[in-house]
């Protein structure tokens, strides 16, 4: 795309997208309130990401020992390790994914 190498059947079946994109930032430019618009927000789009989360040391040490013990833990593995270690289940899942 970048490299403008579309053929003219692509470029014409781009043309009404980009016209309504063109639109749409020439209304959001005379229109100051369309810059907060809940549509354009990133909870809207759905690509609003998670902050990252601080493990304690002694959670760590804690997971890191349940790691040797077990590399790849099942599903319900991972809910009994969260709920002991009183963490989110997605939050030990990824550290081992991480891993």
């Amino acid at each position: 795309f970048e490299a403008l190498n579309l053929s003219f059947k692509n470029m014409c079946k781009l043309k009404p997208l980009l016209q309504k994109w063109l639109e749409d930032a020439d209304n959001s430019l005379n229109n100051p309130n369309s810059l907060t618009n809940p549509l354009t927000t990133p909870e809207a789009i759905g690509r609003r990401r998670k902050k990252r989360t601080s493990i304690e040391t002694s959670v760590r040490v804690a997971l890191e020992k349940a790691f040797v013990q077990n590399p790849k833990p099942t599903s319900e593995e991972i809910t009994l390790l969260a709920d002991s270690l009183a963490m989110e289940k997605e939050v030990v899942r990824v550290w081992f994914c991480n891993r």
